[in-house]
């Protein structure tokens, strides 16, 4: 990237080249917006969605050929939750004696009754090299009280795979913190990685998936990949302190938020998003999260988000700094929305840091960082939003597209354009 005069780096510089030269942009504090929220009932019934794909796939997965059947140990549609958990825990007792292989799960719809605790359903301890084939299931959960609960818990881990499944759970509600279920956990305390979601379908969860390790465990979990579709959600994804190499691929329809992640490291995130004015939203679609760097800077990561429908989000990508430790930075980040008819006034972009409340200036640091995306037809908001000025010298790219777009709105105080 090109270097920047040190007299341009009081704040974080937007830059693009130009015929006419380069530009830089100056972004100095701005009054952070908030997304209102509004009711919407969820009283009617559950839509069963079935993911497309053959029954028996196993989505690219590369496993050992042994297949088991759920229905062998008495995990059929209709059976109880007892029979159901025993029916998984004996089948992966059978593949872990074998090596790894699939796990098909027949087609219908499992229903694994109420829960009041934070449980782990369906708890797996060190699988390995096995594919779980749940094309034409629907997995139901009701959660009846403020908790949550993970279908599937996946501790210690190594190339597992979930094909095709789909989750629901009627007691979810957006309205509470927390009430309803993931999907997926996962977490681990020795080397852990290659764990994959794919054409896997959730509506009215807490989220698809959730990794649940720490700052102090990051270095146990890498190579995650999720591609599916979730709609009337708190989460898509989130994929926090994970090591390295994340790979989301989702489809999210009233998402307040379709995927956050502290500490991102080596991660590609598409998110095709849509929602309606009835959803809660939230401060970010898209939040890269970091809360210092002795809990893990955000480095090496790349975003495209294509938005459209009422927009109940802050911003569409929010770089999110947070807590009060002084050092830290999100680097080498590429970033692209492109937003249809946002009928409201968010940013595209949102930089800030929180400690209490939204600081006004920053010694945290926003670094290689390259904006891109478009608008096209209702846009009421800012392309750009930066409340916590930043102290530390740092860069920001934003293309011509933007660049434009930016000029063209009513600049808030403190956003300065030089041309040079």
């Amino acid at each position: 990237m090109a270097p920047v005069d040190e007299a341009e780096t009081m704040g974080i510089q937007m830059s693009t080249r130009t015929g006419a030269g380069r530009r830089v942009f100056m972004l100095g504090g701005l009054t952070a917006s908030v997304t209102g929220l509004f009711p919407l009932s969820l009283d009617e019934s559950p839509v069963r969605r079935v993911s497309e794909g053959r029954i028996g796939g196993i989505g690219n997965a590369v496993v050992p050929a042994t297949l088991v059947s759920l229905a062998d140990f008495g995990g059929t549609p209709g059976a109880t939750r007892s029979v159901l958990i025993s029916a998984f825990s004996q089948a992966f007792v059978s593949l872990t004696e074998s090596g790894g292989g699939i796990l098909l799960v027949p087609p219908g719809v499992y229903d694994f009754g109420r829960y009041a605790d934070a449980t782990s359903i369906i708890f797996c301890r060190n699988l390995r090299n096995v594919a779980i084939s749940a094309y034409g299931v629907t997995f139901i959960a009701t959660t009846t009280s403020n908790v949550v609960p993970h279908l599937f818990y996946f501790f210690n881990f190594y190339n597992v795979t979930i094909a095709g499944a789909s989750f629901i759970d009627p007691g979810f509600t957006p309205w509470i913190n927390w009430r309803g279920m993931y999907c997926a956990g996962i977490q681990a305390d020795k080397s852990s990685s290659c764990f994959t979601m794919v054409d896997c379908f959730a509506e009215r969860v807490m989220g698809l998936l959730a990794s649940n390790n720490n700052a102090a465990t990051r270095s146990y979990l890498a190579d995650i990949k999720v591609h599916g579709e979730v709609h009337h959600a708190y989460y898509g994804v989130g994929a926090s302190f994970i090591r390295e190499y994340i790979n989301v691929d989702l489809v999210c329809h009233n998402v307040r938020r379709a995927f956050i992640a502290y500490s991102l490291k080596k991660a590609y995130i598409t998110v095709k998003s849509s929602s309606t004015f009835n959803w809660p939203g939230s401060n970010g679609l898209i939040v890269l999260v970091s809360a210092g760097a002795s809990m893990g800077s955000v480095e090496d990561v790349r975003v495209t988000v294509n938005a459209s429908g009422a927009c109940i989000y802050t911003s569409y990508v929010h770089f999110y700094h947070q807590g009060p430790e002084i050092d830290g930075c999100m680097r080498h980040i590429d970033a692209t929305a492109h937003v249809i008819n946002a009928n409201c006034a968010p940013s595209l972009f949102l930089f800030d840091h929180e400690t209490n409340g939204v600081l006004a200036e920053t010694g945290r640091k926003w670094d290689q960082i390259s904006l891109h995306g478009s608008v096209t037809g209702k846009f009421m908001g800012k392309i750009i939003s930066n409340p916590s000025r930043a102290k530390v010298p740092g860069t920001v790219y934003v293309d011509e597209n933007l660049a434009e777009l930016a000029e063209s709105k009513n600049l808030p105080a403190g956003f300065y354009i030089n041309i040079l």
